[in-house]
């Protein structure tokens, strides 16, 4: 996999596919191996990027604090480097979190936004949790309670597919503890809604109404938020959208990318 130095750490990547640019952030506990399943099918339409964010796979892990601004920095520079000026930046979680970040600091760089699972503000209730995991994670590494995903799924797809959860936990006891720690803080607490005003990249927000790691109203509240939002709610989808219905996230992505590309090409 090839790998390149931005500013203070090397960021690992993978890079495929014909078209414009389409970059792929992962989230928290995660690393540009989720998206396997996702990359062959948005190559056929586009150059697909995707990376592991500091502190992740195989990119560097320096100590924290790490920021969502430091997150966006990374992705800006690793564009540079990879000769994308703009692209289609789909985030999930906190991947989610980076790209709106990137666009709010980064705006060129952005040439739509698919926002996964994710929102513009994180509460006070949700921020206390956030830290005491954190903490413990730091402190004592993962064990079975900390590694398990059951929750970042819907109830009834985590029952019909064990054996997917399980996957999923085990790639969470896999991530470093003082990175996964250092990522969990930055993401623990901002709040920006106000700002998205400022944002006029087409943004398309994906939701499932059964994630309970993100509740829906946030999605809600953050597309209100967008001047050109579209909001699309899924039923019986939990928090991990792209893997419960790849179908709905496939064709949504590439759908929408497509009018975007479209109406520029006008």
């Amino acid at each position: 996999m090839p790998q390149v130095d931005i500013g203070d750490i090397t960021l690992n990547y993978e890079q495929e596919g014909q078209g414009t640019d389409l970059i792929l952030v992962h989230g928290l506990g995660a690393d540009l191996r989720v998206w396997d399943d996702d990359v062959p099918v948005f190559a056929r339409h586009h150059r697909v990027l995707r990376l592991d964010n500091r502190g992740f796979g195989v990119s560097d892990k320096p100590p924290g604090p790490y920021s969502p601004v430091m997150f966006a920095r990374d992705l800006d520079g690793l564009l540079q480097c990879c000769g994308v000026d703009s692209a289609h930046v789909v985030g999930i979680s906190m991947g989610g979190v980076i790209a709106q970040r990137l666009a709010l600091d980064f705006p060129a760089r952005v040439r739509s936004l698919v926002l996964v699972s994710t929102s513009s503000e994180v509460g006070q209730k949700s921020i206390a949790a956030w830290r005491r995991l954190a903490d413990r994670i730091e402190r004592d590494g993962f064990d079975a309670q900390t590694a398990d995903a059951s929750r970042a799924f819907a109830p009834a797809f985590a029952a019909k597919h064990p054996e997917i959860v399980a996957d999923l936990g085990r790639r969470n006891a896999a991530c470093d503890p003082r990175g996964y720690a250092a990522a969990a803080r930055a993401v623990s607490d901002y709040n920006w809604t106000h700002e998205l005003r400022r944002l006029t990249a087409p943004t398309l927000v994906l939701q499932g109404l059964d994630d309970q790691l993100t509740p829906p109203g946030g999605s809600v509240k953050m597309s209100r938020g967008l001047p050109h939002a579209r909001l699309l709610m899924i039923p019986g989808a939990g928090h991990n959208l792209p893997i419960e219905r790849p179908d709905v996230f496939h064709n949504s992505v590439i759908a929408f990318a497509a009018g975007v590309d479209f109406a520029r090409a006008r």
